[in-house]
Order: structure tokens, then C-alpha cells, then sequence
């Protein structure tokens, strides 16, 4: 769930399967590589700092396909979390047969991807979901995760496993319904710009679109503050984040991952 903008469920099905069979097919056992799936299905790729115009970009040329990534400021290098789902985002627009056919013919020109989990562009969001499911097979997630209790320790051990970011490892998380229920808020400038919820979270209406984050949650405090709470978890009442509901006075945890330099916070919620 994105707040605003989602992906059919059956669609959505679809894809998991498709990303899951092709890790399968080409990463059994290991690490996904990207590369190596490219290497396997004749793509061709490149490396460089083209600067802050994309992360990735597919282009189909003389009945070729390659993959352009630039090492930028956001990228950094070629085995850093963020190159590998971009790498990985690019090979969902060549799996996923409408996107392929569609540059193949050139129905839709090469452009240029941004993974910061902010589009709209149903395209776009396809292709997130690929390579969310591709470099995180639901299968191996569910090894690490199932029965787990949910804490920053957990989701850093399975970053690291899958050389994911903690922000993509999250979002992947929420995803899979045998894992405890949460949600993810990303804010920037006091303001909402995008959630994803478990299935199963026992909150839905979500304040901070249309107004300001309230000054009692913890990203709030950072925003009206500029304080950064370090602890593992703090507790804040679920009518500081929720509209009135059943659930007003109950209690949630939250806790954040902070980016000054874009004056934006990831929020994760959850209860016991």
C-alpha cells in the first residue's frame, strides 16, 4: 500500500511470482547478482557517473538491450544496496513482458528510473516490485523472518543478508503477511509522501497528507525540533499518527531513520 497509488493484487501476485522464479532460475542459492542475470540473458550494462539524471535507465538499441548505471552521489559504487536494486528495478522492465515489448517496439522510449520508492508511474512502481521480490525472494525472507519478533536488529540482519537497504529490506518486510504487522511512513518537510502497511495493521487513516505531521510522534518532534531519537523504539498514542477511530487511545512504537541533507524521515509503527 502506498498511501495513494496501488497495484492490483493479482498483478501484484504475478510479479512476486515472475521475480521469485527468475532468482531461482539464475541465484539459487547465493546472493542475488544482478549482473550474472544479465550476463545470462545477453544484456549488456555499464557503470559510470552520468550524474543525478537517473539511477538506471533500460535502452533498447539495434535489437540489443543494456542497462546504463550511474554511480552517482546516491549510488555511490556498484555493490552499494541502492546500485543493486536499481540494477535489479531495470531488469523488472525486461522481465516484465508489457514493459520489454513496449521499448522493444518503441511504444515507450528509454527513461530514466529514480529508486527512491516516490513514483507514481504504475510502470515504475512494477518494476520497484520486481526488483524488491528479485533481490528478497519471499521464500528465503520468510526463512529469516517467520516467527521472529519484529525489531531494527532483525531488519539489519536481513539487510545485510540480502545486501538490501534498510529502507527496501522494510518495505519488503510489510509486504509478506506471515511477518508482524507494520507500517512505513516516509515524510519530508512535515508532510507525508508515501506509506506502506501490512496487510493486517490495525490502523488505516493516516494523518499527515493534507497537513502537518503532528509534533507529538517522533518524526514530528525532528521536524519541529530538530531532535533525533536514538533509542530502539518510543512509544507514541496512535491518535498522534491515525484519525478517530476504535484504535484512538491505543499505544504504538516508533522509531526513525533520519536524512538531514533532505530534511526527510522514514517512520516505521508497530505494537507488540
Amino acid at each position: 500500500m502506498t498511501g495513494r497509488t496501488l497495484i492490483q493484487k493479482s498483478r501484484k501476485e504475478f510479479i512476486e511470482e515472475l521475480a521469485e522464479s527468475v532468482a531461482e532460475d539464475y541465484c539459487p542459492k547465493n546472493v542475488i547478482q544482478p549482473e550474472i542475470i544479465a550476463d545470462e540473458n545477453g544484456i549488456t550494462y555499464s557503470y559510470n557517473n552520468y550524474g543525478l539524471c537517473f539511477d538506471g535507465m533500460l535502452e533498447h538499441r539495434f535489437g540489443k538491450f543494456h542497462i546504463y548505471i550511474s554511480l552517482n552521489k546516491r549510488l555511490v559504487h556498484e555493490t552499494s544496496a541502492r546500485a543493486r536494486f536499481t540494477f535489479a528495478h531495470e531488469l523488472g522492465h525486461y522481465f516484465i513482458d508489457e514493459h520489454r515489448i513496449s521499448l522493444k517496439n518503441g511504444k515507450t522510449p528509454s527513461h530514466p528510473s529514480y529508486t527512491n520508492f516516490q513514483s507514481k508511474n504504475p510502470i515504475e512502481l512494477e518494476a520497484d516490485l520486481f526488483a524488491a521480490c528479485l533481490l528478497m525472494p519471499k521464500s528465503r525472507f520468510e526463512e529469516l523472518s517467520t516467527g521472529q519478533i519484529f525489531s531494527f536488529n532483525l531488519v539489519d540482519m536481513i539487510s545485510k543478508k540480502f545486501n538490501t537497504s534498510l529502507s527496501a529490506t522494510l518495505i519488503r518486510y510489510a509486504a509478506i503477511d506471515n511477518n508482524h504487522p507494520i507500517c512505513i511512513i516516509c515524510s519530508q518537510n512535515g508532510r507525508v509522501k508515501w506509506h506502506r502497511t501490512s496487510s493486517d495493521f490495525g490502523f488505516k487513516y493516516l494523518k499527515g497528507y493534507d497537513e502537518n505531521i503532528s509534533p507529538w510522534t517522533v518524526a514530528g518532534e525532528y521536524f519541529t525540533k530538530k531532535i533525533k531519537r536514538t533509542s530502539d523504539k518510543e512509544e507514541v498514542e496512535a491518535k498522534e499518527w491515525y484519525k478517530i477511530g476504535e484504535n484512538y487511545n491505543r499505544m504504538l512504537y516508533e522509531k526513525c531513520i533520519y536524512a538531514d541533507a533532505q530534511n526527510l524521515v522514514m517512520s516505521v509503527l508497530w505494537e507488540d
